[in-house]
């Protein structure tokens, strides 16, 4: 009977949510809690910048072909080859900021780039494609807030370590070395994935995937997705959703002190941990319509990200306006509280963004059939990726960071009419469904998932 159970937990949704949480808080959580630290814990941005813009400019590229990779080799050996490519960019922080070493560093960040990909594509495919309707909300909340536990865990250690260090500058060297040995337990961790014919959901309903496929399927399925009116309108808030993160990061380089820095990284983590349960519980209320909850939750973000934003800019000018930058340590007085208050809320909005978005792309109108969550979630995080790539090549440079706090506030002024237009907006499209899944049918044997007495048995249609 005990062994039933967790026969049961071990193929059930959730359990693939938490692993892939788990995934993600050894790789991208670990690759976060790194960058919270303010330019990788380096004690000037632009070389860590430059890697960065690199990881996202492979990305742009890979994460448009990964959806289709995914359902190929399917989801779970996507995950496990992705996630072995995360450990170099973490090892190549370490030779840099202990000898100097600049290439390993480029290098770990192109393959990073090259496994991120792979990475992002699976893992949102999973953890948006696999749950129920009614709890997709809090299982995306549960996969992010897992993954938050990468910036908490790098943040506790980087704050151990450099509590007593009260100056700007670099971190302790040190402070990268358990980061390491965590981003190398991501691959095995995902060899714990099911197969998703072997998932059973809670309502016994089937996951839709592809059983067989081929380059020129999911190329010509690609290309629907690409002309898809509804998912066009969420480019936009993919591209510069996450721009201003980059210039978060020069921000607490340039005016906090090492401990502050590991203090916000510990922090956001905690907050953004928050923000994704919060947002997932609220998003899975029974009582209230799905369009009643988009609508409403994009009303608050509107108001609330752009007030953040506001609040920034006024402290963003103050401090240009200094003849020299300041060094805010902790208990610095009101201006540090205000500076690093509006960090954390920031921090805070930014992952109530993301939870909402990947809770969205569950219902792309005109993306339902299957595999279609795969390649969706592959494009759109290629353009999130986009936006990367240009955010950190701007940081990168020498530009003030007056500058770049404008350009991060515009760009996000700019996504908002498009996305309105596809939160508020009726989309007629299910003719244009029907034609997609048909065609996809005629290439291809979809395998449904069919619970027999408690067993998985997969049988051909």
């Amino acid at each position: 009977m005990v062994f039933d159970r967790l026969k049961l937990f071990y193929r059930s949704c959730l359990f693939q949510v938490i692993i892939v949480g788990l995934v993600a808080f050894c790789e991208p959580g670990i690759w976060t809690a790194l960058n919270n630290l303010g330019a990788g814990g380096n004690a000037k941005p632009y070389l860590n910048n430059a890697a960065n813009s690199l990881t996202f400019g492979l990305m742009s590229i890979g994460c448009f072909i990964a959806g289709g990779i995914t359902n190929k080799i399917t989801a779970k050996w996507t995950l496990v080859i992705g996630a072995a490519f995360y450990t170099p960019y973490a090892a190549g922080l370490y030779c840099n900021n202990r000898y100097g070493n600049e290439w390993f560093l480029l290098l770990g960040a192109g393959l990073c780039g090259v496994g991120a990909s792979l990475l992002w594509a699976s893992e949102a495919a999973i953890a948006v494609g696999y749950p129920e309707d009614e709890k997709r909300g809090r299982y995306v909340g549960i996969w992010m807030g897992i993954r938050q536990m990468g910036p908490l865990v790098g943040g506790a250690i980087s704050l151990a370590l450099n509590v007593n260090t009260k100056e700007k500058g670099k971190v302790s060297y040190t402070t990268y070395l358990g980061l390491v040995a965590i981003s190398a337990l991501g691959p095995p961790l995902a060899l714990l994935l099911s197969q998703p014919q072997k998932v059973v959901r809670s309502n016994r309903t089937p996951i839709p995937y592809m059983k067989k496929t081929s380059f020129s399927i999911e190329s010509r399925a690609i290309w629907k997705q690409l002309r898809n009116k509804y998912m066009l309108l969420l480019i936009p808030v993919f591209v510069a959703g996450q721009f201003g993160s980059t210039y978060q990061g020069n921000y607490l380089t340039t005016y906090f002190t090492v401990r502050s820095r590991a203090l916000a990284s510990f922090l956001t983590a905690i907050v953004g941990c928050i923000a994704n349960l919060l947002t997932g519980i609220l998003l899975d209320l029974p009582q209230y319509s799905r369009p009643l909850k988009s609508k409403v939750m994009y009303t608050f973000l509107i108001i609330a990200i752009t007030a953040a934003w506001t609040w920034n800019c006024v402290i963003e000018i103050r401090l240009s306006r200094m003849a020299d930058p300041p060094s805010f340590d902790i208990g610095s007085g009101a201006f540090f509280t205000s500076a690093f208050t509006v960090y954390m809320l920031f921090k805070f909005f930014y992952e109530v963004l993301q939870t909402y978005i990947y809770w969205l792309m569950a219902e792309i109108k005109g993306a339902k059939g299957e595999g279609d969550v795969a390649r969706t979630t592959g494009i759109l995080r290629s353009w999130e990726s986009v936006g990367s790539t240009v955010a950190y090549a701007v940081g990168a440079t020498h530009w003030r960071n007056r500058n770049q706090m404008i350009l991060g506030f515009v760009l996000w002024v700019c996504t908002v009419p498009p996305t309105v237009a596809a939160v508020f907006g009726e989309w007629n499209v299910q003719g244009e469904e029907e034609e997609v899944q048909g065609e996809e049918e005629s290439d291809v044997d979809v395998q449904r998932v069919v619970v027999v007495g408690g067993d998985v048995e997969a049988l051909k249609r």
